[in-house]
């Protein structure tokens, strides 16, 4: 118990440091890390804790607490243009946690996984979006400034979770 605790607070820490970790590359296009880190700890937590660490950073940034991007928080927010890339979190994270779980964690595996969960949390975010604005504007403001980004942080989360696996399995 106290171990699970421990996993789920750290992995919920590390996502509410990662809201505050902004790049903004030209055309003033901010990325945070937090689908970064959403991915790796997708990859590395048990699904049960995965989902309450999800779950528990959705509850608190929509009470208010300043745990979203850039400190914002509400429940406008979650639904809010940015919501559905926020509740797609969960989803796009129990698909890579399940889609792991099938088999050996491998680097192409895990790359596999990053890679469909980079859809998935497409899909709701532009779902979302496309229910507020329509499909043009949601693949102008939620796809096209944040695909490449997307991509790359795909990679470098398989990377993570590819060799914190192979040492885990070491030790």
């Amino acid at each position: 118990m106290k171990d699970a605790l421990i996993k789920i607070g750290v992995s919920l820490i590390a996502l509410i440091i990662s809201a505050y970790v902004t790049v903004i590359i030209p055309g003033d296009i901010p990325f945070s890390a937090q689908s970064l880190v959403v991915f790796v700890f997708a990859g590395l937590l048990p699904l049960r804790y995965f989902g309450i660490m999800i779950s528990l950073y959705l509850i608190l940034g929509s009470l208010g607490l300043p745990v979203f991007a850039e400190g914002s928080a509400g429940w406008q927010k979650i639904i809010g243009p940015s919501g559905g890339f926020l509740y797609g979190f969960l989803f796009s994270g129990l698909v890579i946690r399940k889609f792991l779980s099938l088999g050996e964690v491998t680097f192409l595996r895990t790359l596999v996984a990053m890679s469909i969960g980079t859809a998935v949390l497409f899909l709701f975010g532009l779902g979302h979006l496309t229910y507020i604005f329509d499909f043009e504007r949601s693949l102008e403001y939620g796809f096209f400034p944040f695909w490449k980004m997307a991509l790359i942080k795909g990679i470098v989360a398989a990377i993570i979770v590819s060799l914190v696996s192979t040492w885990a399995s070491k030790v």
